[in-house]
């Protein structure tokens, strides 16, 4: 049975799932497929159910092979694999992967598309003692950044690079670019 929009859910016949951490959960009774409106866009719905992304051997589905979709960003962070990215904003990576770390728990690095807000690259924080952040790329209005930092422990919401791949994001990205982070 094609897919079809029902209580704002793509369905078909096969059980359903939540976008939530990618998780398959049944629905008692119904037999339903859900899909989230970001998987039909990529175009993994067919008339008979559910067809894998194809990607070439070796690379993420996403933007320049990484597992960012959107093509205009500059910058990939993937929190799940503690990976990150530059790209050219026409979708080719540029630098990267490189790891990273990010926020633990109750001070989560938040997903989705953001723009870059400013640069400081002696930046000192004052909502956390006087902690030095150097090479700061703020990409929200809570003072969370891409930054040099400690790889060994998670932050409080920033991403973390060791200083060189710190360096390299501080001088490749500016007030205006796009950047997203995907769990």
């Amino acid at each position: 049975m094609p897919a079809r929009r029902v209580a704002g859910a793509w369905t078909s016949e096969r059980g359903s799932l939540s976008k939530g951490r990618h998780r398959k959960q049944e629905r008692p009774g119904t037999g339903r497929v859900l899909l989230s409106a970001a998987a039909v866009g990529m175009g993994l719905v067919q008339a008979s159910g559910i067809a894998a992304a194809a990607a070439p051997a070796g690379t993420a589905p996403g933007v320049g092979g990484t597992p960012c979709t959107t093509p205009t960003i500059k910058a990939c962070v993937d929190l799940s694999e503690n990976k990150t990215w530059l790209l050219d904003g026409k979708g080719n990576v540029v630098y990267g992967p490189v790891a990273n770390s990010h926020g633990g728990k109750g001070h989560e690095t938040p997903t989705g598309d953001f723009i870059i807000q400013r640069k400081d690259q002696y930046h000192v924080s004052q909502e956390y003692e006087g902690a030095k952040m150097p090479y700061a790329v703020f990409f929200d209005n809570n003072g969370r950044a891409f930054h040099q930092g400690t790889l060994d422990r998670q932050s409080a919401g920033c991403v973390r690079l060791n200083e060189a791949d710190a360096k390299r994001f501080f001088e490749h990205l500016n007030p205006n670019d796009r950047v997203q982070i995907v769990q």
